[in-house]
């Protein structure tokens, strides 16, 4: 081989060299879009560690979970992201625990390719609201039935007892058609003791409807960022 069909290779050599070590690295790869991810490929991978902000912070963040996943043929892919626990540490819970998720590529070191669709139980348990929630709910709406009821009642009262006063006094026969049988002055007792009755049983059903509104709002779990 002659000097003429080597100085080319040497050359290129040296060139390659001078633009790896003076190339600015790469910039890092956007996360794929929402849409694309939802029709990515199912994976099962395997939660390795947990990042924690650094403590120099003024406010400490979620962890930031660190996931392998072995596909066959494509080798091991490494993905990264938040915890939705808000608590710094939580994510040390959940470390050795499978996690399922959708990616758009086999790239191996393309961290911010994964959509997670699975969470491992703890992590699942705390974003599901509770039974007793639930119970809460229809308990609140049982009293707001209660109140609305009551309600009714208070304006029977306010209607009949004119009525039932008129009749007791003028004798015109208006509340026969209305309850017939029924004496006038019974009829205006029951009427009269119906306004203040209702309006203080409508308070107190709706008193208890508040308070099983704000108990059936989702409880603060620790760790829990209802903002992720």
């Amino acid at each position: 081989m002659t000097d003429e069909t080597r100085s080319p290779s040497v050359w290129r050599r040296v060139r390659d060299a001078v633009a790896r070590e003076f190339t600015a690295p790469p910039m890092p790869r956007p996360r794929p879009n929402t849409d694309d991810l939802a029709e990515g490929t199912l994976t099962i991978g395997v939660i390795n560690d947990a990042i924690e902000d650094g403590p120099g912070g003024d406010v400490q963040g979620a962890d930031t979970l660190v996931i392998s996943a072995d596909v066959p043929r494509h080798g091991t892919l490494h993905r990264t992201v938040i915890c939705p626990l808000s608590m710094p540490g939580s994510g040390r819970d959940v470390l050795g625990q499978s996690i399922s998720f959708r990616h758009t590529t086999f790239d191996t070191d393309f961290v911010n390719d994964i959509l997670v669709v699975r969470w491992p139980p703890k992590i699942h348990d705390a974003l599901q609201p509770s039974r007793s929630t639930e119970r809460r709910t229809l308990r609140s709406h049982a009293w707001r039935i209660l109140g609305a009821l009551s309600f009714v009642v208070m304006w029977i009262g306010i209607v009949l007892t004119p009525i039932a006063l008129c009749e007791l006094i003028f004798r015109s026969g208006m509340y026969d058609d209305l309850a017939a049988g029924v004496h006038p002055g019974h009829a205006l007792a029951v009427s009269i003791c119906a306004i203040p009755g209702g309006l203080v049983a409508a308070g107190f059903c709706f008193h208890h409807a508040e308070g099983g509104r704000r108990g059936a709002r989702t409880p603060d779990l620790p760790g829990v960022n209802r903002t992720l």
